[in-house]
């Protein structure tokens, strides 16, 4: 019988094994994944993660694999252990993890190079599927492969990366950088990833034993003041957390308890000292004080506040040393800073960290308010009408024109392989992650982001997107209107795959409300550019689209129509 069973567990809670079941989404582990998985799907090239033992570095690259594993434009492969003897040997390896065969034994390193180089543009290009070599333990990739490294990020179009490479080391893999600035100027993400806190700390022993425990049982397997002894003697590290956790179950059977308390995590604790896994020591006096204010700490529920939480850091390739900051989004927007009237603290993900601010002047940033619309001449047709009646039928209810801007968008029913992330790169028309945390406050059911369900509700909140004004003439070739945000979307879900890529572009004005433009995705800098588009859409369609030039006056866009999306 195992020795979980005797607890009503039906799998053991702390393994030491990096079972993606059971990774815990601290604040800064759920950070870290966040940033990491944007940036692949970005094709933004080389990302670092960089940790001290026991961070959870391995279990993150687990985790990055099972997202991905269920998504057919994204093929990822894994290195274990980089320590290759020789380049050609390292070349060798990755040329058979793209062509899907072995290299002749007689391959000169141009002719492996000019392997790896066809098999990622026909894949990259041909097939458009996204690539990740995924490298655990970095620290050991040799100084000759971090230049071979170096050279595959080369290997781009006018557009992204070929190769996305992401690699999870040691602190000690800071050094390398140092010492190779080259490969280290490639870096698009660097995260330090620390120690957890003690909430963290408590929630991740708790969720381990939830995973595992059966129906019967009770999650109240550790104390209070045993859950803290634990934080103290492992500082927070999740390889020693687990360790200690592991300890401390064992002893609960043998000593015959049904939890464990201070006393036997102590007691668990000094053992563990003899191997040197676990440095705390804790004087018996020094333990009566410390019961004694974690008692009233308890009591007053300000157990949660000891210590402070410890936020990733995410560095940009313009500067490689870690800052406590979040870097601005690649298109400009700042979506925190308007937040939903109607939300509040009530989510449960961390506010960020506002960015950095820049030296010397930067341009000023505000809310788009354009001059009135002026489509260009179409010539009438009844069938244009008819794509607005169609989408507008349903609508009715609404009112022509609201008095002030909305708090929300509206709400959206998740389809078939749609995960949030997607839903926010539909509506707002950026990769940014501050956009998710303001739809994950706004939906404070829900608790975890990666753990959402086909035909889920999700409120999607109002966020003014900002907006550099201009006066350079532009034109977008609109094909319909929508109402509300579920028409919208569904629009660009039923949209055929062989048709020009589309886009909606929440917007509002006194005069007619909140609306959804569905847009061409491409922007057209000469009138003469535009026409042409519209005309290949007409033939296509049968109708002829709205040429729009001009926006309405005191409008608010809510994804921004002046840059093209990169979906």
């Amino acid at each position: 019988m195992d020795y979980f069973n005797i607890l009503q567990l039906h799998r053991e809670p702390f393994s030491n094994s990096p079972d993606p079941d059971f990774f815990f989404h601290s604040r800064q582990h759920r950070l870290c994944l966040q940033k990491l998985e944007l940036a692949l799907r970005l094709r933004r090239g080389l990302n670092v993660i960089v940790g001290d033992v026991g961070t959870g570095k391995t279990t993150l690259c687990r985790q990055l694999i099972r997202r991905f594993s269920d998504d057919t434009d994204i093929e990822t492969h894994l290195i274990l252990d980089p320590d290759i003897a020789s380049p050609e040997e390292f070349l060798s390896a990755v040329a058979e993890m793209l062509s899907g065969s072995r290299p002749e034994p007689q391959a000169t390193p141009w002719l492996l190079k000019e392997t790896i180089k066809k098999s990622l543009f026909r894949k990259g290009v041909d097939e458009n599927r996204t690539v990740v070599l995924i490298i655990d333990e970095g620290q050991k990739i040799p100084p000759a492969c971090l230049e071979l490294l170096r050279e595959f990020l080369n290997y781009e179009t006018n557009e992204y990366k070929l190769l996305q490479i992401a690699i999870f080391a040691q602190t000690e893999f800071q050094q390398t950088l140092d010492a190779h600035a080259n490969f280290a100027d490639r870096i698009n993400i660097l995260h330090i990833l620390g120690p957890m806190s003690f909430r963290d700390t408590r929630q991740m022993i708790r969720f381990r034993i939830d995973q595992s425990r059966d129906t019967r049982g009770s999650s109240d397997l550790f104390t209070l003041p045993a859950l803290y002894g634990i934080y103290l003697a492992t500082g927070g590290y999740p390889r020693r957390i687990v360790h200690l956790c592991h300890q401390c179950l064992l002893t609960v059977i043998i000593q015959n308890r049904t939890r464990a308390g201070w006393a036997l995590v102590r007691s668990c604790t000094r053992r563990e000292q003899r191997t040197g896994l676990l440095g705390w020591r804790l004087p018996a006096g020094a333990a009566i004080l410390l019961l004694a204010v974690i008692g009233v700490l308890s009591l007053s529920g300000a157990l949660t506040s000891v210590t402070p939480e410890y936020e990733g850091q995410i560095t940009s390739s313009s500067d490689r040393h870690p800052e406590p900051s979040t870097p601005p989004s690649a298109d400009g927007n700042d979506p925190s800073a308007v937040e939903p009237g109607h939300t509040g603290s009530t989510g449960t993900m961390a506010a960020q960290p506002a960015p950095a601010a820049a030296s010397g002047p930067e341009p000023k940033t505000e809310l788009a308010v354009l001059p009135p619309i002026e489509p260009a001449a179409v010539d009438p047709d009844p069938k244009t009408s008819k794509i607005t009646a169609t989408v507008s039928s349903d609508d009715s209810w609404l009112a022509v024109a609201d008095i002030a801007p909305p708090d929300i968008l509206g709400r959206v029913t998740l389809g078939n392989r749609e995960t949030l992330w997607r839903l926010v790169e539909k509506v707002y028309g950026s990769h940014n992650p501050r956009y998710l945390q303001s739809v994950h406050r706004a939906n404070p059911h829900i608790y975890d982001l990666d753990r959402v369900e086909v035909g889920d509700q999700i409120v999607v909140p109002a966020i003014p997107a900002r907006i550099r004004p201009t006066n350079q003439q532009r034109f977008w070739v609109r094909l319909a209107e929508a109402r509300t945000l579920d028409s919208a979307v569904d629009m660009l879900r039923n949209h055929p795959p062989e048709a020009p890529p589309i886009r909606v572009v929440p917007h509002w004005d006194p005069q007619n409300g909140l609306s959804f433009s569905i847009l061409l995705k491409s922007i057209h800098y000469d009138e003469a550019s535009a026409q042409i588009q519209r005309n290949r859409v007409a033939r296509v369609n049968g109708t002829i689209p709205e040429l729009v030039s001009r926006w309405a006056p005191d409008t608010i866009f809510y994804a921004n129509p002046y840059e093209t999306p990169r979906m």
